[in-house]
């Protein structure tokens, strides 16, 4: 029987498909391998070139025997059934081994050390699919050779890479946040399977026919120079992606879709050269084509370079034109890659299409060509991600692609001079330009005191006009800075003083150095901090206004630099108290931080009497995420509560605690726990100068968090909800963080007593649950007031706006102070401009709350 067209297009579905498989398992596997791995750059990249060294292993291996042999289908059935039943079998045993990985790889392993175990391991975990996947190219297009005697490579190449254009896109945005982990390992083998099956049926619909090749064994002489190209060009692709990637994460909101966007640009414009190949049919001789093709590479990389130091305007109009929103915001964010990656990719699937098509002969060629394209790939984030970036910076890495293209024309003639010489022209304009492709956004007045190009993130340092400093990360995340110090310090002392006598504590996540410098006011504490960018750690030096010269407590103060989560599954000593940052639920690798499984590694290192603190910023998140790790939170610690770390509308923090044991304080715990002079003077400077205003901000107990994250899905390794849906509130549009928050307290708030008071013993333990009660509601009454109350310099208006609801705030509680300040302040203001008001204001605060004399000492002051 003769095929018929119907069969082809059937063929080249299933070909799609399992394009589709081979790149929504790269996404998958890298992501479960990390869990083990690390988040360190050096662990990500690893598993993609451990994963491209064994498509190319199995691209060379199989290349000869699928050519000779009469029924390639056979072999391509073979290499998707593999492919599906391994990946079935990978997404059951990988949490399995994950403890057992991490402890070779260590706590704060060697560069050798962590090397070796990052790529061996998912290199031979990974190599039954990988060698598979690499055979499937050959099979296919010796399968279709026999149906239709033409060569078929480039369109072929051209599908399989439009297939995992459309696998990248629907395993991120769709298939993985709706199915997790093992259920979509089995998604996708399902594709593998349904491509064995229809491939298996439709081989035995027709006699097989031996192929009619153009080139013979004899006559096929390919130079070791064209794998050479194919080596390099593979190489500088994948090298010219890694860097515009590393680049766009400046500009793009660095999301698991920002990746995912730009990934699906690039294989569309790799696909979509392919295709213009295949269907131009060639109308030069090979070495002339090949020539224009590189000249191009090496101009269309320029290009873009040139367009990238102008992608945040071009970013910034895109969100203009498509609005706000999701899908407007991943648009804008997919036609700016676009903007940037369509003519050099093009460019790049020709090349390869033009390249593996040529070689291709009676005894294979097609594999041993994507092999050496493929080697190149693997080689290339080493390269360029993790060895030149640091050393030479952006810019230059980038020229270096683009001029590295023209050392690989095979011929220079006098004809490609003009072309040749335009590159050089354009090289020579952007090396000596004075542009550095340091993207920083800057306000009027602001400047950079210190900026470092590390293999994970660019780091600067901001000053701003009053000279405060401010922490930026890849220019999009800001982490703190010499404003914040009251916020900073009191999210370290909130979980330290809720513990009776801390010896050890562990701080995950540094930032500035705030936090973590505030356990140097403990005399008898030992501290970590763990820290994944080094380069934050080399700039807290310029915050040592606000941390103290933290090199002089190096006998408490311990700094690693290390992923958290290995660190934590890892690490042999117990802690008495374990704090995490603020960890921004939306960036790219966050949402690990956040599971039930990491939650619990963290519970096996508190000691019997240890909490745990996971700070949370409800200005990064919304409350359907709140929820989830909040139940994830429970999950681990079923008497977790949560606190407030301080009254802020504009920027609220939410502490969610847990133990080992219920935790519960009576009345005098205030006073025995801060028997220390030196230690009551720090904290009394962060307004924690009594028991009700440490206790004041507390929150909620277990049971109203539960009740309120009930109908939440749990956030972990296998449903990485957070990782998914957190960067959805990046792109929304959104509301006024203060709405989160008195959304968050009317459903929450007041809490019960009992949920964090000990048993009645005293009297006083008696008394305070009615004082606390009043405390609690004097604090939502005057969270209210500031949202409603325009600011304003003028003291009179400030006065007629503020005076009635701070002072129906003062009457609710006797230790409420926060109204009462500022009140007395204003009082004191007024005293010039208007005497009579001044007077009656004062007159009005003693009466509210006779327990404080400051009013009445004013009044006397000045009226006595």
């Amino acid at each position: 029987m003769q095929p018929n067209k119907t069969h082809h297009h059937f063929l080249f579905i299933l070909f799609f498909l399992s394009g589709a498989a081979g790149l929504g398992y790269e996404i998958l596997w890298t992501r479960m391998l990390t869990v083990s791995l690390g988040h360190e750059i050096i662990s990500m990249l690893a598993v993609v070139s451990a994963f491209f060294s064994g498509l190319a292993l199995g691209a060379w291996i199989f290349d000869r025997p699928v050519s000779r042999s009469g029924r390639p289908a056979l072999w391509y059935v073979g290499f998707e059934l593999l492919i599906g039943s391994w990946a079935i079998i990978l997404a059951f045993n990988i949490p399995h081994a994950t403890p057992i990985v991490s402890s070779l790889i260590g706590i704060e392993p060697t560069a050798v050390q962590h090397w070796t175990v990052a790529f061996l391991y998912p290199f031979f975990i990974l190599l039954p699919a990988t060698t598979a996947m690499g055979g499937t190219l050959p099979a296919m297009d010796r399968f279709f050779g026999q149906l239709r005697n033409e060569k078929m490579v480039a369109g072929l190449y051209s599908i399989n890479t439009f297939g995992a254009m459309a696998g990248t896109f629907a395993i991120t945005f769709s298939i993985l946040p709706s199915l997790g982990m093992t259920s979509t390992s089995i998604f996708l083998a399902c594709l593998n399977f349904l491509g064995a099956a229809g491939v298996f049926f439709l081989q035995f619909q027709y006699k097989a026919v031996p192929e009619k090749s153009e080139i013979t064994a004899d006559d096929w002489h390919p130079s070791i120079r064209l794998y050479l190209i194919l080596f390099c060009t593979g190489l500088l692709g994948m090298g010219f992606e890694v860097l515009m990637v590393r680049s766009l994460s400046q500009i793009l909101e660095n999301t698991v879709f920002s990746f995912a966007s730009i990934l699906t640009v690039y294989l569309f414009g790799t696909a979509a050269g392919a295709a213009l190949y295949h269907y131009s049919k060639g109308r030069m001789d090979f070495e002339r084509q090949l020539v224009v093709m590189l000249h191009c590479l090496s101009f269309f990389c320029l290009l873009s370079i040139l367009e990238l130091r102008y992608a945040e305007t071009i970013f910034i109009f895109l969100q203009t034109v498509f609005g706000s929103g999701f899908w407007p915001a991943i648009t804008a964010e997919m036609v700016l890659a676009l903007v940037l990656f369509l003519l050099p990719t093009l460019a790049m699937g020709a090349t390869f299409s033009h390249l593996a098509q040529y070689l291709r002969g009676s005894e294979g060629g097609v594999g041993r060509a994507l092999c050496m394209n493929t080697i190149g790939g693997s080689l290339a984030p080493l390269l360029f991600g993790i060895w030149l970036v640091p050393r030479v910076g952006i810019k230059m890495c980038l020229l270096l692609v683009a001029g590295s293209y023209l050392f690989l024309v095979p011929r220079w003639r006098i004809a490609t001079l003009p072309m040749t010489s335009v590159s050089i022209a354009l090289l020579c304009f952007i090396l000596f330009s004075p542009f550095k492709y340091q993207f920083v956004s800057l306000p009027e007045g602001d400047r950079v005191v210190a900026y470092q190009e590390g293999v994970m993130a660019s780091v600067s340092v901001v000053e701003d006009e009053r000279q405060d400093l401010h922490l930026k990360v890849n220019n999009r995340f800001q982490m703190g800075g010499t404003t914040s110090v009251f916020s900073d310090r009191r999210q370290a002392h909130l979980p330290l003083l809720l513990h009776s006598d801390p010896k050890s504590a562990l701080f995950l996540g540094l930032g500035t150095g705030i936090t973590f410098g505030a356990a140097a006011d403990y005399p008898n504490l030992q501290a970590d901090g763990v820290e994944l960018i080094p380069e934050v750690i080399n700039v807290m030096p310029y915050f040592e206004k606000a941390t103290g010269p933290l090199a002089d407590y190096s006998d408490n103060l311990n700094l690693i630099n290390a992923d958290a989560r290995r660190y934590i599954s890892m690490c042999t000593k117990k802690y008495d108290v374990i704090i995490a940052d603020l960890f921004h639920p939306g960036r790219d690798g966050a949402g690990g931080l956040y599971t039930v499984e990491h939650f619990s590694s963290i519970r096996n290192l508190l000691t019997d009497d240890g909490l745990f603190c996971q700070w949370l910023p409800l200005y990064q998140l919304d409350l359907d995420m709140l929820k989830v790790i909040t139940r994830s939170f429970l999950e681990v610690f079923p008497d977790g509560q949560a606190y407030l770390a301080h009254y802020s509308l504009q920027s609220p923090l939410i502490g969610l605690v847990g133990g080992r044991k219920h935790l519960r304080y009576p009345e005098k715990w205030y006073r025995k726990r801060l028997q220390d002079p030196s230690l009551h003077m720090k904290v009394a400077s962060l307004k924690y100068d009594s028991f009700y205003s440490l206790f004041g901000t507390f929150l909620a107990g277990s049971s109203a968090l539960r009740e309120y994250s009930a109908s939440s899905p749990l956030n972990t390794d296998d449903n990485p909800v957070v990782l998914f849906n957190a960067p959805r509130f990046v792109y929304a549009e959104k509301s006024p963080p203060y709405e989160r928050f008195f959304a968050l307290l009317h459903e929450l708030s007041p809490a019960d007593p009992d949920e964090v008071f000990a048993s009645i013993i005293t009297e006083e333990d008696y008394l305070a649950r009615e004082r606390i009660h009043n405390y609690w509601l004097a604090r939502d009454a005057f969270l209210q007031a500031g949202a409603e109350i325009k600011p304003t310099r003028d003291v009179k208006k400030m006065y007629e706006n503020v005076r009635e609801p701070l002072l129906a705030v003062v009457r609710k509680s006797t230790d409420f102070s926060s109204a009462y300040y500022p009140l007395l302040a204003i009082a004191y203001e007024l005293y010039p401009v208007d005497r009579a008001s001044s007077e009656q204001l004062l007159k009005d605060l003693e009466r509210a709350n006779p327990m404080k004399r400051e009013a009445f000492l004013l009044r006397s002051k000045l009226f006595m």
